[in-house]
C-alpha cells in the first residue's frame, strides 16, 4: 500500500504524461489525423468482419481524437448497432445510446457530442459486441491511459454486474483500444481497479488477443 508521498507522486507522474500525450495527439496537423484515422478506421472495420460482430460501442471524436466517424459511416451500411455514450458528470457514469444519424448527437457535458436522450433510443440490451475504446495513451499488453474521470472503469463493473446478475449466459464484449500510433507507448502506468484492454487499432494494424492481425 502506497503511503501519502508516494501516492502524491504517483498522482502527479500521470498528470504529466497525460499532458504530454495530449500535446503529441494535438501536434499531428489536421490532415495528418484525418488520414490516419480513416486507416485506422479501415482495420477497425476488418476486426468487426472477422469476428461477425454486430453492435459496437463507439465515442464520438473530440479535438484531437482519433476521427472514428468512417467506423460509424461504415457500421450503419453493414447493418451493425451502433452504440454511443452519454456522460453523466454527477457520478461519472454513462448511458448507453443506439446512434442512427448524426443529427441525433448535442453537445454533452463536456462539450463532447452526445446522444440527444429526447431523440436516440435508449440501448437496454446485452453488450455491445465490442467496445471501442479512446484514450490518451496505450500500449501492446493492454495498456490504456484516459482521461482521469473513471467513466470506462465505471462502465466495465456495470456490465460485468449486469452479466453476472442476468442467468442466460452472455458473452462479454471485447475491449479494445483505437488511436494514432503516436499514442502508443513501451509500458501505460495502471492502477489495480483499470480495465486491461483485449486488444488494439491504430493506423498501422491491429492485434486483438482472439486473434492477431499482421501490422502493415
Amino acid at each position: 500500500m502506497l503511503n501519502p508521498e508516494e501516492d502524491l507522486k504517483r498522482v502527479s507522474a500521470k498528470a504529466a504524461l497525460r499532458k504530454a500525450m495530449a500535446l503529441r495527439r494535438d501536434e499531428l496537423s489536421e490532415e495528418e489525423r484525418a488520414k490516419r484515422s480513416q486507416q485506422a478506421c479501415e482495420f477497425a472495420s476488418e476486426v468487426m468482419n472477422r469476428f461477425q460482430l454486430q453492435s459496437m460501442m463507439i465515442y464520438v471524436p473530440f479535438r484531437s481524437e482519433l476521427d472514428s466517424r468512417p467506423l460509424v459511416e461504415s457500421a450503419w451500411k453493414q447493418g451493425i448497432q451502433v452504440i454511443v455514450p452519454r456522460s453523466l458528470p454527477q457520478d461519472r457514469s454513462m448511458e448507453l445510446y443506439k446512434l442512427q444519424a448524426w443529427n441525433e448527437l448535442i453537445p454533452g457535458g463536456y462539450g463532447i457530442p452526445e446522444p440527444d436522450p429526447l431523440r436516440s433510443e435508449k440501448w437496454n440490451h446485452p453488450g455491445p459486441d465490442i467496445i471501442w475504446v479512446p484514450g490518451l495513451a496505450f500500449d501492446r499488453k493492454g495498456g490504456r491511459l484516459g482521461y482521469g474521470g473513471g467513466y470506462y472503469d465505471r462502465l466495465s463493473d456495470r456490465l460485468n454486474q449486469g452479466a453476472q446478475d442476468n442467468s442466460r449466459q452472455i458473452v462479454k464484449p471485447l475491449w479494445v483500444g483505437i488511436g494514432y500510433e503516436v499514442q502508443v507507448l513501451e509500458h501505460v502506468p495502471m492502477e489495480e481497479h483499470d480495465r486491461v484492454l483485449d486488444g488494439l487499432v491504430t493506423e498501422l494494424g491491429h492485434t486483438v488477443k482472439a486473434g492477431t492481425a499482421a501490422e502493415g
